[in-house]
């Protein structure tokens, strides 16, 4: 679920790519996922950091028609909740023996689709959509993006969103049917892109 956030990090280049220089460039990505849920009984939060990744842009020579794709991994059993034994159920849950990772993935995503804000020195992006694979399911979801800062050749922006665990066929256990999680977990991935 955290590793979607990552995707958003591809839309970003969209906008760093050197146009004069070559017709298709490369960034090196990390991203920090914070993810978060409801129980009957408490809130719980975790966090897990993406493998490094890269994001390929092409038709750098137009940038309104570039294209960007990545994808995006993490590690399920990286992810920690600071909780030994709910950790464990979590691993469980989503059946990472069958499923060792989460990936975000786009494909030859558009600037237009990231619907961006004029005003700075680049179109900034507002949405990012991206597709999610988790536990062998194929989500497609679309992120909102903030806290944009574009500097040469950097971009670092946090890429917000829910996912559901029904959708996602994950079924948490719960204690004696009593405490419950509920359906939707958020997710927030801290990006940041460098140019190769």
């Amino acid at each position: 679920m955290k590793t979607l956030t990552a995707l958003l990090i591809a839309v970003a280049s969209l906008y760093l790519a050197d146009s004069a220089n070559a017709q298709t460039s490369q960034w090196s990505g990390t991203c920090h996922v914070t993810f978060g849920g409801k129980s009957t009984l408490h809130d719980f939060e975790g966090t897990v950091d993406s493998e490094p990744f890269i994001v390929t842009i092409t038709g750098i020579d137009n940038p309104a028609n570039a294209k960007a794709s990545s994808v995006v991994t993490v590690k399920a059993d990286n992810m920690d909740t600071d909780n030994d034994k709910r950790d464990t159920e979590m691993y469980k849950t989503l059946d990472t023996t069958t499923y060792p990772e989460i990936k975000v993935s786009i494909a030859d995503l558009t600037a237009a689709a990231t619907k961006p804000k004029t005003g700075g020195t680049f179109p900034q992006p507002t949405v990012i959509p991206f597709t999610l694979d988790i536990k062998g399911k194929t989500l497609p979801l679309t992120g909102s993006v903030s806290d944009w800062t574009y500097a040469e050749d950097k971009i670092s922006f946090t890429v917000s969103f829910p996912v559901s665990l029904k959708d996602a066929d994950i079924k948490p256990p719960s204690v004696l049917g009593l405490i419950k999680v509920k359906d939707e977990i958020t997710v927030q991935g801290k990006l940041s892109l460098t140019r190769k």
